[in-house]
């Protein structure tokens, strides 16, 4: 009975469950039934994911929104976040200082987001010596320029700096590939000795000439005695600081370029034709030496064989040539690493002639290959382990010549020997080719002409026939740093360890020949026939050398940083760092070079700042070289920094200036420079400087041994003195932008040769003393427009730098005619006569003061008598013109951007510079007639016909006129020039046209370089700086590009 009351009651109950949960419901399905199903509800996924920074560190805290909605949530303490959205919502991540960014989702769940600081003037950060600061913090001269404005087809970086960065003096003397590096200083020439900047790569020591501007993040100029103090005796010349790209915690972003273009080179020197050098030929001669029909002979080119008219540039030069080059950068990585992969090809090759015949190519190729990795690990959350290589591969063809010393002279590029053969050889000389023959087929066999007279030598040969040149450097560039966070010892306290390795190797390898030559040997008056004979003896095999160096150097750093701030208004920070370096020149050809070069140092800098508007710095190094004796190797170079932000002052109400900055420094920087590359100068050396004697029937000689060069017991380093105050500010919320500096460096202590020590002294050579004084001073200024009207921005900006030096002390003679006087003169001046036209004729000579230097006659350079004694001598010599380097750079562009339309336009150029001139060439017949090449300017000159007292030349002389070529007001001309240096015009393509293709970005260029040229001179590119123009002249370039992200 109990089992069956035991069914009933559970029975019961399952019906009674049904029964209340179709009561509970009811209501529910009822109003269910009667309304419209929400479907966006039904139709939310949940989101998930991370929000980090770029350097992949989480942001906790940051919002996640739904545009458009109330719904949102907060990233907890390891930055995820969670959250219901629907595909095709957008989803809005911000975080305070950071950039908000917008995700619209897809068919993605898992959805992290990179977030990007939003730096504003008083955060954004600036490269300084050994680390990063603020901008507004920083209170010593620095300059930066954009990467973006040296996107240029020019394989040295330095170069492509020219003009772009207020206080770089950088001079471009060569266009030819592989040897088209730029004379680089700072702020101009402040010594004697070398005046090069430190160059460092990611902070190391390095050459930056074939860095790709493809891996550059930022390049930076440290100039003053506060940015710079800190590396001591490496940096007396200015610091240029270098940092290459790295990874940001994001997908992988793919940016890729391609570039082609075609060269030409304008500005090359132009020659006189067979016909104009045979009539000045007659003319310098005195007598009629061409006739009147061989002359019109060589107009009508009746015969180029026994008539030549060749222009030996045409034979050398083709007019245009080839460039390209392909970058692929790799960018991504997450909260636990990031990466920057960078692969590069450039390839520029020459603008002189190949020979069909031959099977390999007389033109330059110059090709270079770039790889850079820099990895970013974070090992904890405290330890971040950064890996960066580098390197780059150069491989140079060229033609068999150049890279040698020939008849006395240095010749250090291929074309600089082919420019010597070319100026060597006159028109008239050899025709370039002669029929020298059959073959037994039947076919005429050429050969190279030779021309007429002794040591010349056939140029088209020269390059064609000469053999070739393969050269190959390789430079491979690591560091490994480690970054350790220690804000558990002491809040805002970081200790970085540095250790890199360098390796450097170059070789060539040279197979060289020279070809038979021929010339015409009899002519048949009748037939105009003619035969040929062997000249010089050749030969078509090659021979074969080889040559190879190598180097590396071994640099490690430990620094320990703190910043901090306190009560929201005082920031302090500070910083100590060891540095070492070790350099080994592994094929040093001395006993003295191969020793290892070590370098070493402390360096110290504390900073303080109140309420962002008072700042001081102050920076010591204490460095040592073993250029110097044990007692001095070691030193102190300190330097001072005050600033003052006075717009960030409670009281500053002048809205249109939103921000202007008051700023000084003062200190001591150091260099370890010495003359020629000397090591130990501090010791004396010794050889055969005595001479030696020989006895005996069959005499034995024995060389002597004596103190070649008095070592210098009291060797300390070059000091300078430097001040510098500077202006920021800015109007109407940054939309123009001012900065400028005046500077001030004294010199002292420089090391020089002493030249008051009479020669009967007894030394071998002149001994070394640390006399030498000097002093620079200058101005340099940037200014910047940047302006947005509508769809229009646009940005207007430029920079000027002027600087003048003044020797103070050079130990000279006493004796010496003051204007003749070093001391007193800016470095580098040039002295000589004062030209003030040319002679007229025989009455004006007599009626004028005597000119001591020659034979004068009326055509000849007139001089100045300004010592008024009535004769010209060297006691009328004084300073003429500028130095070889600039005083004054300048580069000014502008840039606008419409509806994915850009173009842009860049100026650059020099004034107060003057160069020399003479040589063979540019003195028309100065070895006689015959001999060498004439420029077409000759045609201006003075004759008796048109007796021009302003004619570029003086009337022609078979010889040298020792009167006429004094150095002198006329024998120098301006550097001074404006150079269209870039014009570039580009179209981005709307994403909604590239999209479907997987990129992100697609731009399309065209680039020009070089354009035009402004000068007062017109013979040769006036920055080659060259006395007769024998220099690779700029190229001109046209480049079409594009630039694609994925």
């Amino acid at each position: 009975m109990r089992n069956i009351n035991f069914k009933l009651t559970k029975a019961a109950f399952m019906v009674m469950l049904k029964l209340l949960f179709v009561f509970l419901c009811y209501p529910v399905m009822e109003a269910y039934a009667n309304t419209t199903i929400d479907e966006t509800v039904q139709s939310r996924m949940l989101i998930r994911g991370k929000v980090i920074d770029i350097s992949g560190n989480s942001l906790p805290g940051a919002n996640v929104t739904v545009e458009g909605t109330t719904r949102g949530v907060v990233t907890d303490t390891e930055g995820y976040y969670v959250i219901e959205a629907e595909k095709g919502e957008v989803l809005i991540f911000s975080f305070i200082g950071f950039h908000e960014q917008k995700v619209t989702i897809g068919n993605r769940l898992a959805i992290d987001v990179t977030l990007t600081e939003e730096t504003t003037l008083l955060d954004e950060a600036v490269v300084v010596g050994m680390g990063k600061q603020r901008k507004v913090s920083v209170i010593g001269s620095i300059s930066s320029v954009s990467t973006q404005d040296l996107m240029i087809p020019q394989r040295s970086l330095v170069s492509s700096l020219s003009g772009r960065i207020a206080g770089a003096t950088i001079v471009q003397r060569s266009g030819e590939p592989g040897y088209d590096n730029a004379s680089f200083w700072v702020r101009g020439l402040s010594s004697f000795t070398s005046s090069a900047p430190l160059i460092l790569v990611d902070g190391v020591e390095r050459d930056m000439n074939n860095v790709s501007i493809e891996e550059v993040e930022s390049i930076s100029i440290l100039k003053d005695a506060s940015a710079t103090a800190v590396y001591g005796v490496r940096a007396a010349n200015g610091v240029v600081v270098i940092t290459t790209k790295r990874g940001i915690a994001q997908k992988p972003v793919i940016d890729v370029k391609m570039e082609t273009g075609i060269s030409d080179l304008p500005n090359l020197p132009k020659f006189l034709d067979g016909a104009n050098y045979a009539m000045l030929y007659n003319e310098a001669l005195g007598h009629e030496n061409y006739s009147k029909d061989y002359i019109e002979n060589l107009r009508d080119n009746s015969n180029r064989f026994i008539y030549p008219n060749v222009n030996w540039f045409d034979e050398i030069f083709k007019k245009w040539s080839t460039n390209s080059n392909a970058t692929i950068n790799i960018n991504g990585g997450a909260e636990r690493a990031r990466y920057f992969v960078s692969a590069g090809f450039f390839q520029e090759k020459g603008n002189l002639r190949n020979y069909p015949l031959n099977n390999y190519d007389s033109n330059i190729t110059v090709k270079r290959y770039n790889f850079r990795s820099n990895i970013d690990m974070n090992l904890t959350k405290s330890t971040i382990v950064n890996l960066e290589l580098g390197a780059n591969l150069m491989d140079q063809h060229e033609p068999g010549v150049g890279n040698r010393t020939l008849y006395s002279t240095w010749f250090n590029s291929p074309v600089e020997e082919l420019y010597y053969w070319a100026y060597l050889s006159n028109p008239l000389a050899a025709p370039v080719r002669l029929p020298i023959g059959k073959n037994v087929d039947g076919n005429t066999l050429w050969g190279w002409g030779a021309p007429s007279q002794i040591g010349e030598l056939n140029p088209a040969e020269r390059l064609l026939g000469s053999g070739y040149h393969t050269r190959y450097t390789f430079q491979i560039m690591s560091q490994l740093i480690l970054n350790q966070d220690l804000s558990f010892l002491l809040k805002g306290l970081n200790l970085k360890g540095f250790f890199s390795y360098d390796g450097y190797n170059n070789s060539s390898q040279a197979r060289l020949k020279q070809m038979s030559t021929y010339a015409v040997d009899k002519i048949d008056d009748d037939t105009g026939e003619f035969t040929v004979k062997e000249i010089t003896k050749g030969s078509d095999v090659m021979g074969y050398s080889f040559n190879s160096g190598s180097s590396r150097a071994i640099e490690a750093k430990a620094q320990l940083n703190y910043e901090q701030i306190f009560m929201n208004s005082h920031r302090v920070g500070g910083m100590l760092m060891y540095y070492q370096r070790d350099f080994n020149n592994n094929t040093a050809s001395t006993s003295i070079t191969s020793f290892p070069y070590r370098k070493q140092g402390i360096a110290f800098r504390s900073t303080y700042s109140f309420r962002d508007t008072y700042f001081t710095e102050f920076n010591i190094g204490y460095n040592g070289s073993e250029n110097f004796p044990k007692q001095d190797r070691f030193g102190i170079f300190p330097a001072i920094a005050l600033g003052y932000v006075i717009s960030n002052e409670t009281f500053w109400k002048f809205k249109p200036v939103n921000f202007l900055k008051l700023r000084g420094s003062y200190g001591l920087v150091g260099s370890e420079a010495l003359p020629n590359n000397l090591r130990y100068a501090y010791l004396s050396t010794w050889g055969s400087g005595l001479g030696g004697y020989a006895w005996g029937y069959n005499p034995t000689a024995v060389g002597g041994l004596g103190e070649q060069q008095v070592g210098l017991t009291t060797l300390t380093w070059e000091k300078g003195l430097k001040k510098n105050l500077g202006i920021e500010f800015k109007l109407f919320n940054d939309l123009f932008s001012f900065d400028f500096d005046l500077f001030h460096e004294k010199r002292y202590d420089i090391l020089i040769t002493r030249s008051s020590i009479p020669a009967i002294s007894g030394f071998n050579q002149s001994p070394f003393a640390n006399m030498g004084k000097m002093v620079n001073r200058g101005f340099e200024t940037t200014i910047e427009v940047n302006e947005h009207i509508d769809k229009l921005n646009y940005r207007i900006y430029g920079n000027f730098a002027f600087n003048r030096n003044k020797i103070l002390f050079n130990d000279e003679p006493q004796g010496v005619s003051p204007q003749r006087m070093l001391t007193g003169r800016r470095y580098g001046q040039q002295f000589g006569l004062t030209a003030i036209g040319l002679f007229k004729d025989q009455e004006e000579i007599d009626n004028s003061p005597e000119q001591t230097f020659g034979a004068v006659r009326p055509g000849d350079v007139k001089y100045a008598d300004l010592n008024g004694d009535e004769v010209i001598d060297i006691d009328d010599i004084s300073p003429i013109g500028y130095s070889s380097i600039p005083e004054i750079n300048y580069g000014f562009g502008a840039q606008f951007l419409w509806k994915g339309f850009d173009l842009g336009i860049f100026f650059r150029g020099q004034a107060n510079v003057t160069y020399s001139l003479g040589g063979s060439t540019f003195i028309p017949f100065s070895e006689g007639v015959g001999k060498g090449n004439v420029f077409a300017k000759a045609l201006d000159r003075w004759t008796p016909e048109n007796p021009n007292p302003n004619a570029f030349y003086p009337r022609m002389s078979n010889g040298r006129s020792t009167n006429n070529w004094q150095i002198s007001t006329r024998t120098i001309y301006s550097g001074d020039f404006l150079r269209l240096g870039d014009l570039e015009f580009g179209y981005n393509i709307n994403k909604k046209y590239i999209s479907t293709y997987g990129m992100q970005g697609l731009r399309l260029y065209l680039l020009a370089t070089n354009v035009a040229l402004w000068s007062k001179w017109d013979m040769w590119d006036p920055e080659t700086g060259t006395q007769n123009g024998n220099r690779y002249p700029l190229p001109r370039k046209l480049n079409f590009g594009l630039r694609a992200t994925f």
